[in-house]
Parts: structure tokens; C-alpha cells; sequence
């Protein structure tokens, strides 16, 4: 990788700007800058500023138009469509188990674990599972008088195999703790998705009631910010509580809708005849009336 005094001199010399046309910093610390000296925090951000590069593209730069290794493990978790795909889960296992013979990195190591649950949750079929680096990790986030993003995200992995009389509290301070990052960068989409994982979390334990609030703000800022698929999936699983509340028939539009919708969706994709992707639209709506149809059995059963 280059050094960051290399990246400044080539974002600077492409941009055919000189050394000392600089104005946020002189010729000479610019001059000792691009032979090697670390720049301070300030200093390095003004330099940005002016070269008119943001941080996140000048790293991606230095590392040749790359993510660095990091960024790009966290990228490729991020990516992962579903905890049921084993084989990606495999790959990104053997990925990170290498990353990590090399480097202590406490933040990548959690997502192994999250790794490791998935696995378990997968042979065993079930969400009631014991894993003490998830309990050890979830005391450490829980403990704390302010979160940060990194760790709510951590929580909203791993809330799964935990009781909701345990995660109520936890879902309730992350909310709160959320509200300090309103103005970060693609802040909106970890917020949906964090709303939407709390609700069918609670769903999964029959708590229908408890997903509704939750369901609600994950609609309302998908709408906002044009997230149609994450919007639809609100849509849909607000079905549950519809239902609860005895408003069977809008409960059942509400199904009735979204599977039309998605289905839709399919045939767009397969009329895209350069998209390389298997259309997945099709099996959301198939797994989403399983899932509904499963639940009104319940329901049925239990009159």
C-alpha cells in the first residue's frame, strides 16, 4: 500500500496543483509530508479539504482503488442476503480466520462470532442456542453508558438467540442511542434494517405487539428515503399486529399487496435479460405467504 504522503503528492499532481499553490499548509511540511512525516489529524484534513478528496475515497485511493482489507471484509458481511447461505458463510469464515492469523482486530473477530452463531443456528434450527463469546460480547455493549455505531450493529446481530424479556431494555437504549447518529452518513438504512431485525425478532417469539412501534418507524423512513424493498417488508410484517388487533381483512391486503408487488418486481428482473443475478423477488414472496400461512394455522389451532 502507498503511504499517505505518496496518495497526497498523486491526488495533488493529477489535480495539477503545485506545492506551494497549497494554502492549507506550506511548501516545506507539504515537501516533508510526501517523504514520509505523518501528518497531524487537522493538518491531514484540511489537506483533504483542499484537494477537494473525502477521507473514505483518499484510503480507497491509497490502496489502489480498493477498499482496504478492513473496509472490505466488513463489506462482504454486509452483503451477506441471508444467515441461511452456508456456503457464503463458509467462504467468509476461512476469509476472516486468515485476516485474523495476522491481525488483532476486535471488530472483525466479533463478526466471526456472529459467524459462528449463524452456523449453529443453521444445524440446529433453532434460534435457542448457547454461545459464550455472543453472551460475553452482548454484557460488554450492554454495560456501557454510550454506544457507538459498530456496537448497536454487533447487537442487531446477535439479539437472536437471546429471550425478549432480556432484549427489551437493550432494543429500548439502542433506539435512544441511535438518535445521536440521525446525521451520519446512510445512517437511514442501518436504522431500518435495525428496526426491522427488532421486529422479527419479536415476531419469531410470538410478541406481535412489541413489532408494531418498531415497524412503523422502519415504514416511515424507507418511505422517505425511497428503500422500496426494506418499505415492503415493513409493509408486510405489520401484518402480524394487524391481525392481533383483529383487523383481519386489512391484515391480509397487507399480504395481499406486497407478494403482488414483489412478484412484479420478478418479472422485471427476468425481463433483464444483462442482470446476473437470480431473481430473488419471487422467493421473498414465497417465503413471506409460507411464513403468513404458518401463522394463521397458529392462529387457527389456538381458537
Amino acid at each position: 500500500m502507498k503511504t499517505i504522503g505518496d496518495t497526497i503528492r498523486e491526488i495533488r499532481k493529477n489535480k495539477r496543483i503545485k506545492q506551494e499553490d497549497m494554502k492549507s499548509v506550506s511548501q516545506s511540511s507539504l515537501s516533508a509530508i510526501e517523504k514520509g512525516r505523518i501528518p497531524s489529524i487537522e493538518l491531514f484534513i484540511n489537506i483533504l479539504k483542499e484537494l477537494d478528496i473525502e477521507m473514505l475515497e483518499f484510503f480507497y485511493i491509497q490502496n489502489n482503488f480498493k477498499l482496504p482489507e478492513r473496509d472490505h471484509l466488513f463489506k462482504l458481511f454486509r452483503e451477506q442476503k441471508s444467515s441461511l447461505d452456508v456456503e457464503y458463510m463458509k467462504m467468509l469464515q476461512d476469509t476472516y480466520d486468515e485476516y485474523l492469523t495476522n491481525t488483532d482486530d476486535p471488530f472483525i473477530r466479533s463478526l466471526r462470532d456472529v459467524l459462528d452463531v449463524y452456523r449453529e443456528i443453521n444445524v440446529r434450527q433453532s434460534f435457542k442456542i448457547t454461545h459464550q463469546e455472543a453472551y460475553d460480547k452482548w454484557n460488554e455493549i450492554a454495560n456501557r453508558k454510550v454506544w457507538y455505531h459498530n456496537d448497536i450493529y454487533m447487537l442487531t446481530k446477535i439479539f437472536y438467540i437471546f429471550p425478549v424479556d432480556q432484549i427489551d431494555n437493550v432494543i429500548g437504549k439502542a433506539v435512544r442511542q441511535l438518535e445521536k447518529y440521525n446525521n451520519y452518513p446512510h445512517i437511514h438504512f442501518f436504522k431500518i434494517a435495525f428496526f426491522i431485525n427488532c421486529s422479527r425478532h419479536y415476531i419469531l417469539e410470538g410478541q406481535y405487539l412489541k413489532s408494531k412501534p418498531h415497524l412503523i418507524a422502519a415504514e416511515r423512513l424507507a418511505n422517505d428515503h425511497q428503500e422500496v424493498t426494506l418499505r415492503l417488508a415493513s409493509h408486510f410484517l405489520l401484518a402480524y399486529s394487524d391481525y392481533i388487533e383483529g383487523e383481519h381483512e386489512q391484515a391480509q391486503e397487507r399480504v395481499d399487496r406486497t407478494t403482488s408487488i414483489y412478484l412484479s418486481l420478478e418479472s422485471l428482473e427476468l425481463k433483464d435479460k444483462n442482470k446476473n443475478d437470480i431473481p430473488r423477488y419471487g422467493r421473498i414472496a414465497k417465503d413471506h405467504l409460507r411464513d403468513w400461512e404458518n401463522f394463521l394455522a397458529e392462529q387457527n389451532k389456538s381458537k
